[in-house]
């Protein structure tokens, strides 16, 4: 099962999305775990996670966040700034699983 970490400033934005990431992925019968974090929490939950989805207003500080989530191992992807919405919640997932699927091959 992939696992998904969606990181925003407070964690708001990141539970809207994961939220509706999961429902996409249960709709399409695709077995992935999507939680969502605040920034400050980041170190500590970015461990055994396949892919960290970090928001777009965390970009002026993506190098050094990347830097964290790889070395728990994950893979780090900057959103575009439109995912916060449901329509972008269906795009999101589809980056995700293509990163988390590029990890195995």
């Amino acid at each position: 099962m992939a696992r998904i970490l969606v990181v925003c400033g407070a964690g708001a934005s990141s539970t809207f999305l994961a939220h509706r990431m999961r429902a996409l992925a249960a709709e399409r019968g695709v077995p992935v775990s999507v939680e969502a974090a605040a920034e400050s929490d980041l170190a500590l939950l970015s461990s055994g996670v396949d892919v960290v989805l970090v928001g777009h207003h965390l970009r002026d500080r993506f190098d050094q966040l990347s830097r964290t989530i790889a070395s728990g191992g994950a893979t780090a992807v900057l959103l575009p700034p439109a995912v916060f919405t449901p329509a972008g919640a269906a795009s999101v997932l589809d980056a995700a699983l293509t990163e988390v699927a590029g990890r195995v091959d």
